[in-house]
């Protein structure tokens, strides 16, 4: 009825022998510049270029978790401009409004806190994932 997983399952579906444990460890590093990422910006860009240079020789386990990881970087990279404008426009209306627009400015900056819950998850959600040694899935309904 229900499948039984054990906690950890051994590395060897990360690859072959001791490539195993770099795959795995090539993943929580990427992870883990992500999370720098969040207090510098620059750390998450040198982990997706690590993520993509990655992903061409990658197969199975470890490329579905490089895939995961190129694909948040890039929808949280479209999220901060779509929320950047969105700041821009609302301060342009309070400039026009002599500042009564500013009121505005809590919709950027709900967005912003919106993106940075919803990337911690991801990122949580990868970890978790890569600990087990199961590929990042979205929900299938």
């Amino acid at each position: 009825m229900y499948a039984s997983y054990a906690p950890y399952e051994p590395a060897r579906r990360y690859g072959r022998g001791d490539d195993a444990e770099a795959g795995r460890d090539l993943v929580l590093l990427i992870y883990v510049l992500y999370i720098a990422g969040f207090f510098t910006g620059v750390t998450a860009l040198i982990g997706v270029i690590i993520a993509h240079r990655s992903r061409r020789f990658a197969t199975g386990l470890k490329r579905a978790q490089l895939d995961w990881q190129v694909r948040m970087f890039w929808y949280g990279l479209f999220a901060l401009i779509v929320i950047g404008m969105i700041h821009l426009m609302v301060t342009g209306l309070g400039a026009i409004t002599g500042g009564l627009g500013l009121v505005f400015m809590v919709v950027p900056w709900g967005l912003t806190l919106t993106w940075g819950i919803l990337t911690a998850w991801a990122i949580a959600r990868g970890v978790h994932a890569a600990l087990l040694n199961r590929p990042v899935v979205s929900a299938q309904f």
